[in-house]
């Protein structure tokens, strides 16, 4: 259902293009806090500096929530 924003959200946050990593349902920040010595308050703020959006307050930060509400938030943007 997020394909698009997944790549998209790997490519603005991690860097990484389609291929070069594996998420699941399952998948949390913390599963990427330390690749390029990245915190996960690092992580976090990168996130709101990209998506304008606070993604501290997700418990132990599924990835699917986030790209959740960086859906929701896209559509509220749209006409």
């Amino acid at each position: 259902m997020f394909f698009e924003i997944s790549e998209e959200f790997m490519k603005k946050i991690f860097d990484f293009g389609p291929g070069e990593y594996l998420i699941s349902d399952e998948s949390r920040l913390h599963d990427f806090a330390g690749l390029d010595e990245m915190e996960l308050s690092d992580i976090q703020k990168r996130i709101q500096d990209v998506y304008d959006i606070d993604v501290s307050d997700i418990e132990c930060g599924y990835l699917l929530e986030i790209f959740t509400r960086i859906h929701h938030k896209k559509c509220s943007a749209s006409p």
